[in-house]
């Protein structure tokens, strides 16, 4: 019930009810996309492989092996589509980065826990048909190798149905060391083809095929050609549940 409202003044809300809509975080996507390919650029150069395996459209995850920080920089950049990514909860502690990465419509999760809003998210970033990537070893992976995927890493493929992009980045931990010092080198990054799970597939079974995946996408282009990425102001489409809105 709202409360009567009194001579001379206008109506009053009920507590309850909302005030308005949630003012809403500008688009960030263009500006960490122009700078970080400048800096990429700068210390060596960007390329990528396979970019005609993601597809242009609809629902995918993307699954990729993790070894530096620098890994959802050069996949957002090499991707033809937009990109959304878990990040975790500590890092939008930052204010100034948090506004950056909600920009770019990222969210947090909770690692060594069951983060179920973080869950929860990705798959509604899915049903509307969003590009999203995870990364399977769940932190950062010494080495040129691959780790083992955390358990439950397959259950977004699994329940969502969406087709799986592996992916293959490397030299990021060349161009950004475990210190956080920066060095000349080249990062590659190369789209697998993209493949389903079944709903009934074990998240074991599933983890295990996932990382299966991103090595033979690693093996596939080892070698190969690859396009180098100059830096651009982006020409990517605004899709996606905040940018359609702007």
């Amino acid at each position: 019930m709202t409360t009567p409202p009194v001579p001379g003044e206008g109506p009053k809300k009920a507590k309850d009810e909302p005030a308005g809509p949630p003012k809403r975080t500008p688009d960030t996507y263009w500006l960490l996309e122009g700078v970080t390919l400048l800096l990429m650029n700068a210390l060596g150069g960007l390329y990528v492989q396979g970019e005609e395996n993601v597809p242009a459209t609809g629902a995918v995850l993307m699954v990729s092996n993790h070894t530096s920080y620098l890994d959802p920089v050069a996949i957002g950049d090499a991707s033809p589509r937009r990109v959304v990514f878990m990040a975790k909860a500590e890092l939008f502690q930052n204010t100034a980065l948090g506004f950056l990465l909600r920009g770019v419509d990222s969210f947090p999760v909770r690692r060594g826990e069951a983060d179920r809003q973080a869950f929860k998210t990705t798959f509604a970033m899915l049903e509307e048909g969003r590009a999203v990537c995870i990364f399977p070893e769940g932190t950062r992976h010494e080495g040129e190798g691959l780790g083992e995927a955390e358990a439950g890493a397959a259950v977004f493929a699994t329940r969502s149905g969406a087709p799986v992009v592996p992916v293959y980045v490397s030299g990021t931990n060349k161009m950004l060391d475990r210190k956080g010092r920066l060095h000349r080198a080249r990062v590659t990054v190369a789209f697998g083809t993209p493949f389903t799970l079944d709903r009934k597939t074990d998240k074991d079974e599933g983890g295990r095929r996932l990382m299966e995946a991103i090595a033979r996408t690693r093996d596939a282009f080892a070698g190969e050609p690859s396009r180098r990425i100059w830096p651009h102001w982006i020409k990517k489409p605004r899709e996606g549940s905040r940018a359609a809105k702007g």
